[in-house]
């Protein structure tokens, strides 16, 4: 046997000896360890108070020399010829304890060797603290040990000795000790408040059955909960709340430099929605201790949280600059709220963690940027609340879920994943029973139920002895489902209740070399911006911005307008022109009230398009057209025509505009056919309706063919050969009924027999 073995035998066996029955308790605790505590087992104690000279204080030399087969000779010779030698006892299983390396993982002891070495510091630092019930250090090193068991009845009798600890602390007036201690009894408190916070009352105690074909359909997840749970108010878990948020306060006041008794209390003031409170906590905090980034972070929650969007980013900002490189990467993780997965639809492929994993970094730095442009509620404010309340949702996830004893970060947590994906939820509640449990008699799990206003509905089951919550077993396919078909939403940001859409239309035409040209009409909604408003003409921002596909600014166009404070059922027609370069480019649109805080906004992706051979520009709508001067157009800006976003009062003319590219031509003559087709998509009210196609001198061209709901009009056309041709008519539906319809407009080239077509929507009102 080697010599490192026969000492942890000897050891072994000299406890055995002196306490049998004690030794069998603590090799049976250790060995049935159940597997779902992933903590290394390190103490967190380091041993001091060994006198000058002693064995002990020899030993730990040693040790920290490297040499521990040594040390433990030392010590186990030591409380070998005195037994009641409380501080060898305690060197020993600390050295123990920490002998046990990444190998003590509770559930995973297939080394009869390591279980030995678990049972001989266990019952070494029980020695300890029994000959010295005075010293709050044992007392605490011996609690933290026991609540890494992973045993509830072994994690339970760690609360006592916490208690006993802080009395110990107080009596020698040791602040460190006192602090910790302070904390691990508020940390027991949290745990006791997490098992009976907001519970509810179920009939006939009944409790939540999933299985993996639930009962119920996924829409009516929470009305199931309901039917049968009814939420306690006021809200149940006050109590335990109260003793933790004591405590936590009582180890900050003791020991304000700790991070760990800070963050606890930051969590719970950030539970209780206390944003004012966490605000001046983390502000002091700030101050006392400039490096502390986590202060930052609380701070910007709080801000952002109380609405003070400048001072949330300027919070975050200065938190990350702190960080190494790591930890901030791990806090603005982009991937934690994308597609776990690729998508089957092959529209919304890559936008998956996995896709995203494969890109070089310039790609995946262009995708992000991309991302937190085209979602930022609002460019005419310098903060882009979304990724804002992307840093607090992962603030909270980690204030609120993570677990120091057992290693977890709370934002790596299902709740932690849901929590950022989707923010706080709109109800919650407990109810007693793990919804994976099937016919035990004995349940002592929780199901937390938590569900967002946008129909999705979550379930997690809760160990009251680790206080850590997982998805439900049979529910996770629902999830899995759910991060697919939406992988995040920011429907809680007040933001996103303030902002009404523009409809917009967008028309491209081929530019010169690879550039494009833009037109992009719109129509404003003015009576959300103007309601409640005070003055008799409120002003509004206008902002138009075109960004390319290296999310750099390549236009801006500002402009302000007053308008009457009842500009109930008014609108603020807007359009605007732009060239675009290659590559994917994005435009938007804004329009902001500063004192209502009113905004409306219009956001649109443009992909790149075909800038070379036979095609067509897009078609734009509008009011009637006609040619400038009298010259014939050779481009779109030679007609005259005031653009639309699609929304054309019924019996008023509907002008289209479009450009023809690059057609074969045969004796310098180009010859092609035009189909325009108009289809009623909503079905109802009269049946059929009349078109007529009107060029610009106002005579009917082309043959008609007519069904109940769909037109269609045919012309041939022949002209000179040039790279472009312009063609712009009206159509006549003065007989259409109101409604929304689809117009498809086709050109084939006669010559080379090749077609292109495009389609858009438009409505008459």
């Amino acid at each position: 046997m080697p010599a490192n073995d026969r000492r942890f035998s000897s050891v072994t066996v000299s406890i055995a000896r002196r306490f049998p029955r004690l030794a069998v308790v603590v090799g049976s605790v250790i060995v049935g360890l159940p597997g779902a505590v992933q903590a290394q087992m390190v103490n967190q104690v380091t041993p001091i108070g060994a006198a000058s000279g002693s064995v002990a204080a020899r030993a730990d030399s040693i040790a920290g020399q490297g040499d521990t087969t040594q040390a433990l000779a030392l010590l186990e010779d030591a409380v070998r010829r005195n037994p009641r030698d409380a501080v060898s006892w305690y060197y020993l299983g600390s050295l123990l304890w920490n002998q046990t390396g990444v190998g003590m993982r509770p559930g995973r002891y297939k080394d009869q060797k390591l279980v030995r070495r678990v049972a001989a510091a266990d019952s070494s630092l029980r020695l300890a603290a029994q000959y010295a019930p005075d010293s709050a250090r044992y007392l605490l090193t011996l609690a933290a040990f026991n609540l890494r068991s992973g045993y509830a009845s072994v994690m339970a009798s760690a609360r006592g000795q916490f208690d006993d600890a802080l009395k110990a602390a107080t009596t020698t007036r040791d602040t460190r000790l006192l602090a910790q201690a302070a904390d691990a009894i508020g940390d027991a408190a949290w745990r006791d408040y997490e098992g009976t916070a907001n519970r509810a009352l179920t009939t006939d105690n009944q409790r939540i059955q999933l299985t993996n074909n639930n009962a119920f359909q996924r829409k009516d997840a929470l009305a199931y909960v309901q039917s049968f749970a009814r939420r306690i108010e006021p809200p149940t878990g006050g109590a335990a709340y109260n003793k933790a948020l004591e405590y936590f306060r009582m180890a900050i006041e003791a020991d304000s430099s700790n991070l760990r008794y800070s963050r606890h209390l930051f969590m719970a003031l950030a539970e209780r929605k206390d944003w004012t409170g966490l605000r001046d906590v983390a502000k002091r905090r700030a101050v006392q201790f400039p490096l502390d980034y986590q202060s930052r972070l609380a701070l910007g929650l709080a801000y952002h949280r109380l609405e003070k969007y400048p001072e949330a980013r300027a919070a975050f900002d200065s938190a990350t600059s702190m960080m190494d490189e790591g930890e901030a990467a791990y806090y603005t993780r982009f991937t934690r709220i994308l597609r776990p997965r690729p998508s089957a639809d092959k529209q919304n492929a890559g936008g998956d963690s996995l896709s995203y994993a494969k890109l070089p970094p310039e790609q995946k730095r262009g995708l992000e940027a991309m991302y937190w442009l085209m979602n930022d509620p609002l460019a005419l404010t310098s903060e882009n609340e979304y990724r804002l309340e992307f840093l607090a949702r992962v603030v909270y996830a980690e204030f609120r879920f993570s677990s120091d004893d057992l290693g977890i970060r709370g934002a790596e947590t299902d709740r932690g994943d849901t929590y950022i994906r989707y923010g706080p939820p709109d109800y919650e509640v407990a109810t007693v029973g793990s919804s994976f449990i099937q016919g035990l008699a004995q349940d002592n799990g929780i199901t937390i139920t938590w569900a967002y206003n946008q129909g999705l509905t979550f379930f997690f089951d809760l160990s009251r002895a680790f206080g850590a919550a997982r998805h439900a077993v049979a529910d996770r396919d629902f999830v899995e489902k759910a991060r697919d078909a939406v992988p995040v939403s920011f429907a809680n940001m007040p933001t996103s209740r303030l902002i009404d859409s523009i409809p917009v239309r967008v028309a491209r035409f081929r530019g010169t070399g690879d550039t494009t040209d833009l037109v992009l009409a719109a129509r404003v909604s003015l009576d959300s911006l103007t309601r409640g408003a005070t003055l008799a003409e409120v002003p509004v921002d206008f902002d138009f911005r075109v960004f390319d596909q290296f999310v750099r600014v390549q236009g801006v166009e500002s402009s302000q307008a007053r308008f009457a404070a009842d500009s109930t059922n008014a609108y603020a027609r807007r359009t605007y022109t732009r060239k675009l370069g290659p590559g994917i480019n994005v435009v938007r649109l804004e329009a902001f009230q500063a004192d209502t805080r009113r905004a409306a906004r219009a956001m649109v992706r443009l992909d790149p398009v075909v800038t070379r051979g036979f095609g067509m520009s897009d078609v734009l709508l509008g009011s009637k057209p006609s040619a400038r001067g009298n010259a014939t157009p050779t481009r779109w800006r030679d007609v005259e025509i005031t653009p639309t976003e699609g929304s054309i009062t019924r019996g008023a003319s509907l002008g289209l505009l479009w450009e023809v590219y690059d057609l074969s031509a045969k004796d310098g003559t180009g010859r092609y056919r035009v189909a325009i087709a108009v289809e009623r998509t909503e079905r109802g009210g009269p049946l059929g309706f009349a078109v007529r196609a009107m060029d610009g001198l106002g005579r009917a061209v082309g043959r008609t063919q007519a069904s109940r709901d769909k037109f269609t009009i045919t012309f041939d056309r022949s002209a000179p050969a040039a790279p472009t041709l312009v063609e712009f008519l009206s159509l006549d539906m003065s007989d259409a009924p109101a409604g929304r319809y689809t117009l498809r407009v086709e050109i084939s080239d006669l010559g080379s027999g090749k077609k292109v077509f495009r389609d858009t929507e438009f409505s008459l009102r």
